[in-house]
């Protein structure tokens, strides 16, 4: 099967464990990794790569690390000052440098682009990468502390640790060469992730999870206390535990959280609280119904606002979700404007790609950010990139479309708005497979509601249960509860030789008749006419005045029964309630057979 997106992938010749696309540049992508600080003979790199086309990703740079230092742990692209974009990476020091008490965990890196592509835009390996500053902001001096988490918003970065034996979230100034330390905020527990948003002049919101809980914290011009702001309940009967979270807008944030035994993944999307003693509410949600847990989340804003301060109009936004088997599992989100309330809605599937990086764990995705052309003529793309320990980096590129709003009322008013959405269309839930399943069912309670009328009701056969049920199967209709009807037509049909049909107003009579013989036997003496118990419609001149059962003699009913169960038209097991509505004849000596008997 064709992949569904364009893909350009290569193999780099190190693990990865983290990425970032330049925010300024979608076909930048930066990723950083490496073997740590040994001898496994594999170095620690950071490569700059750039998509040429959508089937083609090429090395445009790269700086080898030291092999006494540890690999490239977190990563994220901060902005630019002029030609330089700046990197800041998550590199711990050499072991011996971290015995002595110092830990230069957090690096600043230049991406620096060559006159010649600057001026010409040629496609050769021309980004320089070079160190421009080392700093230090834990204040854990566990020797196993290493800076597991980078995140950057504006001229803001958070980094946490992980490892350690006080887990902490370093909060910096990303504005300059070497980041200024904001402060240190002392956690209860590791965070498991976080991000930062910014909320104002100078004014930023901090969020991080670790297994149950999701705990916000302001800062800037007055800082805040850490306070959790939800907790998913005890009594779930599978109770999840958050492994991603990503700032929708200041307003909204997505997070990941795996069910046990890798069951699935749940996508919870929660309106943060406004006030100081508010919790957050859930907002929107959605499922992924496989065996597997999430390994990483990315969420990328279509329509972004024009700086980070600006409110965040109607806009769709596209989330990936990577899996632990290699999978990446794509979802629509969207965010309205309901009068003076903004609205998270329709978080939808749209695409799964399978098997990304064969059977490779995927250790990050990031999507490219999107800027509106200044003209909507060619067929515009989002890149999606995702890593994976065995060394593979792959880009798609997902197709958008045009979505024009809704005209104004006013003639003289603005033109309609112009946004791009995913080009694929997104599956909501569907009550089809609901539907499916109650008709069958009524379709199997109709047959069988309809067999059981038919085998203890005697209703006429649709389904012709009795030859799915046979008595001498010994199952409900055993020869001891055959239902009357059926063994009144039953008992009709082994006198008249098949099945009995009647008019209106008519009269059946059991008698004894004679039967016919021949006029000579074998042995060439005269026949004598027999006596055989006949079934035929009652005509008094024919057959004499007949009784109904009830109004024979015991001596008669006993006669009856043996005459019958010799032609083998009745047993004891079929009752005598077959006898009742047809009449019987005389019979021939009934009297002495009886008491002979």
């Amino acid at each position: 099967m064709a992949p569904p997106f364009p893909c350009a992938s290569t193999e780099l010749d190190y693990p990865l464990y983290a990425l970032d696309f330049d925010q300024e540049d979608s076909n930048r992508l930066v990723v950083g990794g490496g073997g740590g600080a040994g001898r496994s003979g594999v170095g620690n790199k950071i490569t700059v790569l750039e998509t040429v086309s959508q089937n083609e990703l090429r090395v445009a740079g790269e700086i080898d690390l030291s092999r006494d230092e540890d690999s490239v742990m977190s990563l994220a692209i901060g902005g630019r000052k002029g030609k330089t974009s700046h990197i800041y990476a998550g590199v711990n020091s050499s072991p011996e440098s971290i015995a002595k008490g110092k830990n230069e965990h957090l690096r600043v890196l230049g991406i620096e682009q060559s006159k010649a592509r600057a001026a010409a835009g040629t496609k050769t390996p021309d980004s320089k990468i070079t160190t421009l500053s080392r700093s230090s902001l834990f204040t854990d001096a566990d020797a196993d502390t290493y800076q597991r988490l980078l995140r950057i918003a504006g001229p803001m970065g958070v980094a946490a640790t992980a490892m350690g034996k006080e887990p902490q979230v370093a909060i910096f100034e990303a504005a300059g060469i070497a980041p200024k330390l904001k402060g240190i905020l002392e956690l209860p527990r590791e965070a498991e992730d976080l991000d930062i948003v910014q909320t104002g002049e100078k004014e930023f919101q901090i969020a991080f999870c670790h297994k149950y809980e999701l705990h916000v914290v302001n800062v800037g011009k007055e800082d805040g206390e850490p306070r959790m702001v939800f907790a998913i309940p005890e009594d779930a009967a599978q109770r999840p535990v958050f492994r991603s979270i990503r700032y929708l807008t200041p307003t909204f944030i997505l997070a990941a959280a795996n069910l046990p035994k890798r069951s699935g993944i749940i996508l919870f999307g929660f309106r943060l609280p406004t006030k100081a003693n508010d919790n957050a509410r859930l907002a929107v949600t959605a499922r992924i119904n496989r065996a597997i847990s999430a390994t990483a989340l990315a969420v990328s804003n279509l329509s972004p606002p024009a700086s980070l301060t600006a409110p965040v109009g109607q806009t769709q936004f596209v989330v990936a979700v990577a899996g632990n088997d290699s999978s990446i599992s794509l979802f629509t989100l969207e965010h309205k404007l309901g009068g003076s309330l903004d609205l998270l809605t329709d978080l939808w599937p749209f695409q799964t790609l399978k098997g990304v990086h064969g059977n490779d764990n995927i250790t990050g995705v990031a999507f490219s950010t999107f800027v509106d052309p200044k003209t909507h003529i060619r067929q515009q793309f989002i890149k999606l990139a995702s890593i994976s320990l065995q060394k593979t980096v792959a880009v798609h590129s997902i197709p958008l479309s045009k979505h024009i709003g809704k005209a104004s009322r006013d003639k003289n008013g603005p033109p309609r708005p112009v946004r791009y959405v995913i080009a694929m269309k997104s599956r909501g839930p569907s009550s089809r497979g609901l539907i499916i399943t109650l008709s069958v069912f009524a379709l199997i309670i109709a047959i069988v509601g309809q067999g059981m009328l038919e085998i203890f009701v005697g209703r006429p056969p649709i389904i012709h249960a009795h030859k799915f049920l046979p008595s001498r199967y010994g199952t409900l209709r055993t020869p001891n509860h055959q239902p009357a009807a059926f063994l009144s037509q039953e008992f009709l049909s082994k006198l008249g030789g098949g099945d009995i049909n009647t008019q209106a107003g008519e009269t059946l009579v059991v008698y004894e008749g004679s039967e016919a013989a021949p006029a000579t036997t074998e042995d060439g003496t005269e026949a004598v006419d027999s006596l055989k118990i006949q079934l035929d419609v009652h005509d008094s001149a024919v057959h004499g005045p007949g009784k109904a059962w009830e109004d024979l003699g015991a001596e008669q009913k006993e006669a009856w029964k043996a005459r019958l169960k010799d032609a083998g038209a009745w047993t004891q097991n079929m009752g005598e309630n077959v006898f009742k509505g047809i009449l019987f004849g005389e019979l021939a000596g009934a009297v002495g057979r009886a008491v002979a008997g």
